[in-house]
């Protein structure tokens, strides 16, 4: 008779689990589901990060929304691109940036204090439409959120959303306005970045509560157009110009104080647009 003995019930003859204490039997079930875990976690591959290509211009994205506001899907995905043309770094512009393709400008509703850093001017981004809403507001294209049913375009107000739909390279380019005269303005330059030479102040009409001022400049012509200061832009305790002055800025078409009629208004990106 062998030796050897077996326990009763166990075929193996050189490694059998259930002889072993309970605690080794713990430490090798969690050393197995260990190993597991690491080879899962190499073996994984990383997502492919997700390419944004421009497929549409901002006037074709203008066209889409010319019938009222559009809230973008995945089944209507669109991506635009331009160059910053103003950066709201002095507060003029009020949480907006502004970016011009050559077919159109759009005005993006980014609503953050610290924009001109993100998005300098002159600096070119790609917008990815999808999850965002846009419309025609005083004959420009808006871009921003709206919330439940309201067709009221809001400010994104989030870096996280921001990041998620919006591309900004490196690079920077340089900015060239373009110059006209008041009578050159209609509604198809709202949105643009202009210089307008050798205008003359006229009066300040001021806001409701003072939130904002309007200074009136004039031409040789006596035609006229508005300059908007907000209450929060660096210049707003400035004295207006006494001489001839040139004025950059946005134009925008709005309704203003003391006005019975909507005017052509300028929106400068920064005190030097002014007091140049």
């Amino acid at each position: 008779m062998s030796s050897k003995t077996h326990r009763k019930g166990c075929n193996c003859s050189f490694f059998c689990f259930n002889t072993y204490p309970i605690v080794v039997k713990l430490i090798v079930v969690i050393l197995s589901l260990l190993m597991v875990g690491c080879y899962n976690k190499v073996s994984a591959p990383e997502p492919a990060p997700e390419v944004i290509t421009t497929n549409a211009t901002i006037a074709q994205l203008k066209r889409i929304c010319s019938s009222g506001v559009i809230t973008f899907t995945p089944n209507l995905p669109v991506v635009i691109t331009g160059t910053v043309i103003s950066s709201d770094k002095e507060s003029y512009i009020n949480g907006a940036i502004y970016i011009d393709d050559g077919t159109a400008t759009a005005k993006l509703l980014v609503g953050i204090y610290d924009s001109f850093s993100i998005y300098p001017e002159g600096s070119q981004i790609s917008i990815s439409m999808t999850g965002l809403t846009a419309g025609i507001e005083d004959h420009q294209l808006s871009i921003g959120l709206v919330y439940e049913n309201s067709k009221t375009l809001y400010a994104i107000k989030s870096s996280v959303i921001l990041d998620k739909h919006i591309t900004c390279k490196n690079s920077i380019n340089k900015i060239e306005p373009q110059v006209c005269s008041i009578s050159d303005i209609d509604t198809d330059l709202c949105g643009k970045l202009i210089t307008i030479n050798s205008l003359n102040y006229v009066y300040t009409c001021y806001e409701e509560n003072y939130r904002g001022k309007y200074f009136r400049f004039c031409d040789t012509e006596e035609n006229f157009i508005y300059v908007y200061i907000d209450q929060y832009a660096a210049g707003f305790k400035n004295v207006p110009p006494q001489e001839p002055s040139d004025i950059t800025g946005i134009v925008t078409y709005q309704k203003v104080p003391f006005d019975t009629k909507e005017c052509f208004v300028i929106l400068p990106r920064g005190s030097k647009d002014i007091w140049n």
